[in-house]
């Protein structure tokens, strides 16, 4: 479920002197509905802000302890680029609470993660004044600071917003972004070849898709392969993501837009 909700990255932002939320739906094919979530991305003279929020629902809400996410990516803008300064994700389900924060630092190219976790876990002991085992919970808390062992100026949010810029001479980039998962892994970025474009729109639900880009977390082997599909309309806004069964054993994940609405930029450089 996690994996399916990082893919709400995937947005290109509006703008002007409003901040716009968009809201998604997530499904499965094997079990429809299994999520919603809200992006927010708000620009403030050379300043950037992308908010991610999401949550199960269904099923998946009674399976993964009704997980809710919420990701926040803070930066600049220079030559044209999104530069991340730090990138927040918070997670939290009925047992475990954890945030990490990384903080980047450009002139000396670190990135450093700053993870607390609080776990709520089941302890059995023996009570030999009862003669019986005893269940108890308790919480467990976890702190840790690390430098790692890879820079790069963009997190998971941000490279998205970068698509254009670095596509802009290449038709496939290979980056390692930020925060993409707990093991931090490489992306590939790419236009699919003009040849199978006609049949990868009928992958799309939306009628509005008028183009492709193409995400993928491992070297392709074949043309008609693809890990993440991201579907832009007219305006260059995205419509529609769907991600492989490569992906999902359990079948084809789709994201789908329902929803637009304008906030204040001041309200959202407040949070």
């Amino acid at each position: 479920m996690k994996s399916l909700l990082l893919l709400f990255v995937f947005l290109s932002a509006l703008m002007g002197s409003e901040a716009v939320t968009t809201r998604y739906k997530v499904m499965l094919s094997l079990f429809g509905k299994v999520g919603e979530a809200k992006i927010t991305m708000a620009e403030r003279g050379d300043e950037y802000r992308m908010i991610v929020e999401d949550y199960a629902t269904g099923l998946a809400a009674d399976i993964s302890g009704h997980e809710r996410d919420r990701f926040v990516s803070r930066g600049h803008i220079k030559d044209g680029m999104y530069i991340t300064d730090t990138f927040e994700l918070y997670q939290t389900n009925d047992k475990t609470t954890e945030s990490n924060v990384y903080v980047f630092d450009h002139e000396a190219q670190t990135v450093t993660r700053f993870q607390d976790k609080n776990e709520t876990v089941t302890e059995t002991t023996f009570d030999a004044m009862t003669m019986r085992l005893v269940e108890k919970q308790t919480q467990k808390i976890r702190q840790k600071t690390e430098v790692l062992d890879f820079y790069s100026p963009y997190d998971a949010l941000s490279v998205v917003l970068n698509i254009p810029a670095l596509l802009k001479t290449e038709s496939r980039v290979e980056i390692k972004p930020v925060g993409l998962a707990k093991k931090e892994r490489k992306m590939y970025i790419g236009r699919p070849d003009a040849s199978v474009v006609p049949e990868l729109l009928e992958t799309f639900h939306t009628p509005t898709i008028r183009r492709i880009i193409q995400l993928d977390s491992f070297e392709l082997e074949d043309e008609d392969e693809y890990g993440v599909l991201i579907g832009y309309n007219a305006q260059g806004g995205i419509d529609e993501v769907v991600t492989k069964e490569t992906y999902f054993l359990i079948g084809f994940g789709r994201i789908e837009k329902i929803g637009e609405s304008s906030r204040s930029v001041t309200e959202i450089f407040g949070e």
